[in-house]
């Protein structure tokens, strides 16, 4: 798509897929910094209970547990696919949301969200629906539509294009076999940039995603 005038009267609905993050990401440092500084403030005013009153008389099973709990540790950041490269591979960016970006067969290698020409007497967000059914495989697939308004729109020199959100809640990935597309990849909001060539695109993608 390019960032001239649009052409009039078409209209496409373009379905954003996305997977949640898996991983609670890492606090800011700022963050950190704070919950410390919160701490130590309240540090004086804290009551120190003795230790009969507060504490269960220690046993075997209760030892037992408190050292379970204090060989918990937090699930990595980086996986196999971040360290392989593998972008088509849904554990990656564990900690972000990544969208589903596709090619066209026979188009320019462009990267996109799946797209379709409204139809007559088609809702918007029945156009995002098609869009996705057209792309990946359904059966087996969990798809959740976010509301029935777009979360945005652009106007290109195709037409104007309505974007709607539409998380992953579980299921695998198939392109459909004679569909559209060639090719799918997961991209994080920070590697849009690379991988987007349309400016109008890029800007609304930052302030929709």
């Amino acid at each position: 798509m390019c960032s001239q005038a649009a052409a009039p009267g078409r209209v496409f609905g373009a379905c954003v897929f996305e997977r949640l993050p898996l991983v609670v990401p890492p606090h800011p440092d700022w963050e950190v910094e704070h919950s410390r500084w919160r701490f130590e403030w309240n540090l004086p005013y804290f009551k120190k209970y003795p230790a009969d009153f507060i504490d269960e008389p220690r046993t075997e099973e209760t030892d037992s547990a408190v050292a379970a709990s204090n060989r918990w540790e937090p699930a990595p950041l980086e996986s196999e696919a971040d360290r392989s490269g593998d972008v088509r591979s849904l554990k990656r960016r564990l900690d972000q949301r990544v969208f589903m970006l596709v090619r066209r067969k026979g188009g320019s290698g462009a990267w996109e969200f799946p797209a379709v020409e409204h139809e007559e007497g088609e809702t918007i967000r029945g156009s995002a629906e098609r869009a996705l059914g057209l792309t990946l495989v359904q059966e087996g697939l969990q798809p959740f539509f976010v509301g029935n308004a777009p979360a945005g729109h652009v106007e290109t020199g195709e037409g104007t294009t309505f974007f709607h959100r539409c998380q992953m809640i579980a299921g695998t990935l198939r392109l459909v076999p004679g569909g559209p597309y060639s090719d799918l990849r997961w991209a994080a909001k920070d590697e849009l940039p690379e991988l987007v060539q349309d400016q109008a695109l890029l800007d609304l993608f930052q302030k929709m995603l």
